[in-house]
């Protein structure tokens, strides 16, 4: 018997988390939501995903760039793969974005709506 691989949705769009959430367990996912980033943050330790994708957006402007960096602060979010979502058009400094020293390391940042064979071929690139 093969364990699932663990996914956390942090997002704060409702709709966004069910359809996504589908998509993921179709393709063999377990996946636990997070409606903000304080909950998702609480949740790594508790649900010890594989890979977690954050929205960049929720209640704030910058909320997910907050939560990746609680993240990245605990042990077991050091080495986990990130996904980064943005609803908005990635121009200016995102256009060529690069993660640097000042930006916690995210694996793909990836542009809202995401076709949902993208998005099981990105996560499968990452862990499998």
């Amino acid at each position: 018997m093969t364990v699932k691989k663990k996914i956390l949705l942090i997002d704060d769009d409702r709709d966004f988390l069910m359809a996504t959430r589908l998509i993921l367990e179709r393709s063999g996912y377990d996946v636990f939501l997070a409606e903000s980033g304080k909950s998702g943050v609480d949740m790594i330790e508790s649900v010890s995903p594989d890979l977690a994708i954050v929205d960049m957006m929720m209640e704030t402007w910058g909320e997910g760039f907050d939560v990746i960096s609680k993240i990245r602060s605990l042990d077991m979010g050091k080495d986990m793969p990130l996904i980064m979502l943005s609803g908005v058009d990635l121009q200016g400094p995102y256009q060529s974005f690069e993660p640097s020293d000042e930006f916690p390391k995210v694996n793909m940042i990836l542009h809202k709506p995401v076709k949902a064979d993208d998005l099981i071929r990105y996560v499968g690139d990452l862990i499998g």
